[in-house]
């Protein structure tokens, strides 16, 4: 019999109305109730209670350290978690708790669990499924799909069929899946990382008034393949570029776009951005380059940058 252990962190699914709206009530015992397990026993920890818009990096430590602490003793882990920032956590558990040999799985649900129509019994359930099978690693149950830690977005604020990965394909729970190497716990990050979205007007300022603020990195989201203004521009963003190599702060220049990803090969801005240094976002939604360059910096002395996001 597989034993897995529900980490309870609030979110729509534990929800109940209150006069203001939403609010995480029900306990982690509640959600089991309803995932209906007969071939698993399954253990309860209430580690949090919030709304997912109030996860911070910090309850991200919290919980891939309760994870690493308990790893051995469970088969598998189910986290259930608001859907407005679980792409976030899915990433963030995803590189904290790298080449972890069992199933860590996060779901959650658009209404909550009890109430008519809702979808949290059925993710609970594909959840549950995943967190008993032979897959390794961090992932996201929702809506039907099983999508790795790192390549989750969620792309309707209402619908079932919320999340889709960008950049990997789906799990598939009959393929073989083992770990590349031996288990370990990543679990600093440096919070001085920024994202700042580029839109027709922007000034470079906007740079340089986030470097002079102390920040270490910063993610741009450009245009198309990657692009900021040039030379070619009224206000060109090379120099701020520049700049920020100067000033220790690495630069990620990725895509507004949500398929196939930034390539600064591809356009003479995005090599000149590269040429100062600046590091392609490559396929990476949002969130995992937002988590991956606060893990990455952490761990890099003052005053250096990064090269390279691997």
């Amino acid at each position: 019999m597989k034993n897995i252990l529900l980490i309870a962190t609030g979110g729509t699914i534990a929800s109940r109305k209150t006069a203001h709206g939403l609010r995480p009530a029900l306990s982690g015992e509640d959600v089991r109730a309803a995932i209906g397990a007969v071939d698993a026993a399954i253990e309860v920890i209430d580690l949090l209670s919030l709304d997912s818009t109030n996860i911070a990096p910090s309850h991200w430590q919290t919980m891939a350290r309760k994870i690493a602490e308990v790893r051995t003793a469970y088969d598998g882990f189910i986290v259930t978690h608001g859907t407005d920032t679980m792409a976030y956590t899915s990433a963030a558990l995803y590189y904290m708790l790298e080449h972890i040999d069992r199933p860590v799985v996060i779901t959650g649900a658009q209404r909550p669990l009890g109430t008519e129509d809702s979808d949290a019994q059925a993710n609970l359930r594909l959840a549950y499924e995943a967190a008993c099978s032979g897959f390794a690693g961090v992932c996201l149950a929702f809506g039907g799909r099983l999508i790795h830690g790192n390549a989750a977005k969620k792309m309707y604020s209402l619908a079932d069929d919320a999340f889709r990965s960008i950049g990997r394909a789906e799990i598939d729970l009959t393929a073989p899946s083992t770990p590349s190497a031996p288990f370990r716990l990543h679990d600093a990050l440096d919070e001085r990382v920024a994202v700042i979205r580029l839109y027709p007007g922007m000034k470079p300022i906007t740079i340089d008034a986030h470097i002079a603020s102390g920040y270490r990195g910063i993610i741009l989201e450009g245009y198309g393949c990657g692009s900021v203004p040039g030379d070619d521009a009224q206000e060109s963003f090379l120099p701020s570029l520049d700049r920020a190599k100067t000033r220790a702060c690495t630069v990620v220049l990725t895509t507004q776009c949500i398929y196939d990803g930034a390539d600064l090969s591809h356009y003479e801005v995005g090599v000149r951005a590269a040429e100062l240094g600046v590091l392609s976002g490559g396929t990476l939604p949002i969130e995992a380059l937002y988590v991956r360059l606060m893990q990455l910096l952490a761990n890099i002395p003052e005053g250096e940058t990064l090269k390279s996001l691997t």
